[in-house]
């Protein structure tokens, strides 16, 4: 996963998505499906942990005929063109027929990263990270998500901590708990292992 450099541009590339979800009337799923891009990376560039391309805004743009330098105008509100207010409403009124959560209307509470404090606050963005990001996708050491989730997340934890929140989503089966040999500085095996936590799939 790219790690977002510029903290101040993917808080407003963040307020932005939350603008489009409010005016489409769509979540994060049923933005994906309607403008052909990945759940995960939507979700991704939503909670700020890895930089949007031109090419995905340029997608979730043109499906909803807003005007693309618009987007990055970030002092501009943003209007849904006449051109794609059809097709939207046809996509929702099909989706509510089916009963999938892709409207606002089925779905709303992932929207929102954890707001909450403390130990509750550590648990709900291991949760939301877990269920809601792509950062599982690739396997993680403890000792790398210590430093992703202090960078990213402003999460600061000891490993004990992060032992105890991951084994939940072990338990239940979200993510696989992997042992693999510790390879030394001398690049010999060592007989301790290590363990690589993935999201299962």
């Amino acid at each position: 996963m790219g790690k977002v450099t510029n903290k101040g541009l993917a808080t407003l590339i963040s307020a932005r998505i939350k603008e489009i979800l409010t005016l489409s009337g769509l979540t994060i799923t049923g933005l994906a499906k309607f403008a052909g891009i990945g759940e995960s990376a939507i979700r991704s560039y939503y909670s700020r942990t890895i930089p949007i391309s031109v090419e995905t805004v340029s997608k979730i743009c043109e499906s909803l005929s807003i005007v693309l330098k618009d987007f990055f105008d970030f002092d501009k509100t943003l209007s849904i063109g006449t051109a794609a207010l059809p097709e939207l409403e046809n996509f929702k009124t099909k989706l509510l027929q089916e009963s999938m959560n892709y409207s606002q209307e089925e779905e709303t509470e992932f929207v929102q990263l954890p707001t909450s404090t403390g130990l509750k606050r550590e648990r709900e963005y291991i949760a939301y990270i877990v269920k809601y990001t792509d950062y599982f996708d690739a396997a993680k050491t403890v000792a790398m998500m210590l430093v992703d989730f202090a960078n990213e997340y402003d999460l600061e934890l000891e490993s004990g901590r992060l032992y105890e929140l991951l084994k939940k989503h072990v338990d239940n089966g979200t993510i696989e708990k992997i042992p693999t040999p510790r390879v030394n500085n001398d690049n010999s095996v060592s007989t301790k292992k290590i363990f690589l936590y993935k999201k299962k799939s």
